[in-house]
């Protein structure tokens, strides 16, 4: 197999790693009570705007690729 394949391999195995660890979870808007549906418990609904806060999900969030990380807590 090329490098250009066996790269495009990589990636594909990387991405599906990345997919399988992805849960969809499901709850009511805290604003307007319309039923939502998520990435791994973090939530923004489409009807009135809201959105919970990013420490609010199921599992730490990567960090950035200039390594920044999430913002600091309140």
């Amino acid at each position: 197999m090329s490098a250009p394949d066996q790269d495009a391999v990589s990636q594909a195995e990387a991405a599906a790693a990345f997919l399988a660890a992805q849960q969809i979870t499901e709850r009511a808007c805290a604003e307007c009570g319309t039923s939502i549906a998520g990435v791994n418990g973090r939530y923004a609904c489409g009807g009135c705007g809201w959105t919970n806060h990013w420490s609010d999900g199921l599992s730490q969030l990567p960090e950035g690729s200039d390594g920044t990380g999430p913002p600091p807590a309140r």
